[in-house]
């Protein structure tokens, strides 16, 4: 004070201004320029008790009453922000669980028979049991009635794989568009009457291992190098890769035959693996199928399938002797 008088005075003079200020802030509870964001002064019972102090710049400025000091928050408003956070979360992850994610199939095998392929598997074993003359008592699994040929050698379905061949597939087919696949083959000699009609080259599927095993006995590939046996689900896999190379898919009593009984809601699904296994357009693939559906019943099961299937029958043949199936040339648009 004595070395620096005019200073200290200034000094005094500002202290007592914002001596004011803090007071006039104190009571009105109006912000006060010049604090730092986020504080302002609070009134208590501690500025009261300490008013005289707050009489003096060296206590009102300095002192602790006039501090500015931070809000903090009280306990229940961490308890309040939790929960907002928590249900927030929930929100999140039902709307993500509900509408983003797909939601989960149902099993479409569920109370169909011939769509497991367990029972393919018991019916071949015991079809083989029959030819390699076991007891014809033994009645096959239970399912859906077949009719197959009087040979001991084969299980020719509709006994008609010959007229099928000649008068469906030959006409219908280009063998150059690429190989021929057949749908759930059995045993039966389709292999060797689409040799002989034109078409070296098939690749034969059927769900059954032991099916196969067999045709690749009686086809070995020294004498039938065109031919290719496969196990495999074509409901589940579909076609062997690449898809869209070859010229015709065959289904004599086979997938269409079974699963428009037991599991029409799948038909859509399997023209459309039927129809990646084909060339694209302008390439003329088919879909031949040899069923026991009369032509009003395929026309109302297509109908009742739905819109575009991506195919429209070209061709309508009875098939066999015994009246009871039908062959058909589905043609890809």
């Amino acid at each position: 004070r004595d070395h620096f008088p005019d200073e200290w005075d200034e000094f005094e003079a500002e202290a007592v201004a914002w001596q004011e200020k803090f007071t006039a802030a104190m009571h009105s509870g109006d912000p006060m320029l010049g604090l730092p964001q986020g504080l302002r002064m609070r009134p208590g019972p501690a500025a009261e008790s300490h008013a005289a102090d707050a009489e003096s710049p060296r206590g009102g400025f300095g002192g602790p009453n006039l501090m500015p000091q931070p809000l903090a928050a009280r306990r229940w408003e961490f308890i309040a922000l939790a929960l907002v956070c928590c249900v927030s979360a929930l929100c999140t992850l039902h709307f993500a669980w509900t509408r983003l994610l797909p939601a989960p199939q149902p099993d479409w095998r569920q109370g169909c028979q011939q769509c497991q392929p367990s029972w393919w598997q018991e019916f071949w074993h015991w079809r083989f049991q029959q030819v390699a003359g076991g007891d014809s008592r033994d009645a096959p699994p239970a399912g859906m009635q077949w009719e197959w040929g009087d040979g001991t050698n084969e299980t020719d379905w509709y006994q008609a794989s010959e007229e099928f061949v000649q008068d469906l597939v030959r006409p219908y087919a280009d063998p150059s568009l690429g190989p021929v696949l057949q749908l759930g083959c059995g045993d039966a000699p389709v292999p060797e009457h689409l040799q002989r009609a034109g078409f070296p080259f098939s690749e034969h599927l059927d769900i059954a291992p032991e099916v196969i095993q067999r045709m690749r006995q009686k086809y070995p590939v020294e004498q039938w190098p065109g031919f290719t046996f496969l196990v495999r689900d074509f409901l589940s896999q579909g076609a062997p890769r690449p898809l869209g190379r070859f010229c015709a898919v065959l289904d004599k009593a086979g997938i269409w035959d079974w699963l428009q009984e037991e599991a029409p809601q799948m038909l859509p699904s399997l023209l459309k693996l039927v129809r990646q296994a084909l060339p694209p357009a302008p390439a003329e693939g088919v879909y031949i199928i040899a069923t026991k559906l009369s032509p009003p019943a395929l026309a109302e099961t297509l109908a009742a399938a739905g819109g575009n299937l991506g195919f429209h029958v070209e061709k309508s043949l009875r098939l066999g002797d015994a009246g009871v199936a039908w062959g058909y040339v589905l043609s890809a648009v």
